[in-house]
């Protein structure tokens, strides 16, 4: 097992060893990729609309800024890889594929040397060697994934894909349950409720997430942080405030203390 946390990656083979009780694994949104590959456990991972049951070798790759959680069983041992990386290391046409894919990209059965290789390296090599071979073997792998068919996965209730659709075709508009409501014709609270049923967040703090992870990339690029608070429509720029430095953990004005994304 290992972690190797270096500039902009952070690359680990993790076990969690059974315990009880069953719940929910962190429900997150973040601004880099992420790729898991499932060893070992009784796992339902669930991506935006997409959901599955993983099965061993089984890798899912969730692209910056979508939101996604684990539903563990803690009574079986988790074994798994967790890469994250920044979006400037993926090639145009896969940032491309990534829009049109499913997250769930099929077995890594025949890829297993690219992670055994992530156990082996980081005894061999100096950090920014292993930085270099890391993304190497990272890219090679999504190259080779992206020929590959994807397995069946559960999708999401329509009202749900639905939702998550007009939420984020619609970041830079002010979005309340009432104007869902006019929207889709259905209850505030039906909305709300089929929302976190499968989502398992408010629906309220999806909205607010998904404008903050979108504001972060506009920022990054250059763009004045007010200017950002007014295009995402936040009421004020004290409330946009407040809730970037809650969801990212460091003020709009600000670098990232940790990572560089």
């Amino acid at each position: 097992m290992f972690e190797f946390i270096y500039k902009d990656i952070d690359f680990a083979h993790k076990v969690d060893e059974a315990s009880n009780p069953t719940e929910q694994y962190a429900k997150h949104i973040h601004p880099f990729n992420e790729i898991v590959l499932f060893i070992t456990g009784d796992v339902v991972y669930t991506v935006e609309t997409e959901s599955r049951t993983l099965q061993p070798g089984d890798i899912v790759f969730i692209p910056s800024g979508k939101y996604h959680f684990a539903t563990v069983n803690k009574d079986a041992k988790y074994e798994r890889y967790v890469l994250k990386f920044p979006d400037k290391f993926l090639p145009n046409y896969i940032k491309e594929k990534q829009e049109i894919s499913s997250c769930f990209l099929g077995s890594a059965k025949r890829h297993l040397d690219v992670f055994h290789a992530f156990d082996e390296f980081r005894t061999s090599y100096s950090d920014e060697e292993l930085y270099t071979l890391y993304m190497c073997e990272t890219i090679r792998l999504l190259v080779d994934l992206y020929h590959e068919p994807s397995p069946i996965i559960k999708e999401a209730p329509p009202i749900v894909n639905e939702l998550i659709y007009y939420i984020n075709n619609h970041l830079n508009q002010k979005i309340t349950l009432d104007t869902l409501n006019k929207e889709f014709n259905f209850s505030k609270s039906y909305i709300s409720n089929e929302f976190k049923t499968y989502m398992k967040s408010p629906i309220m703090q999806y909205i607010r997430t998904k404008k903050i992870l979108a504001a972060h990339k506009m920022i990054k690029s250059g763009m004045k942080t007010g200017q950002v608070a007014e295009y995402f429509a936040f009421s004020d720029y004290s409330t946009f405030y407040r809730s970037y430095l809650k969801i990212m953990g460091f003020a709009p004005t600000d670098q990232d203390p940790t990572i560089e994304y």
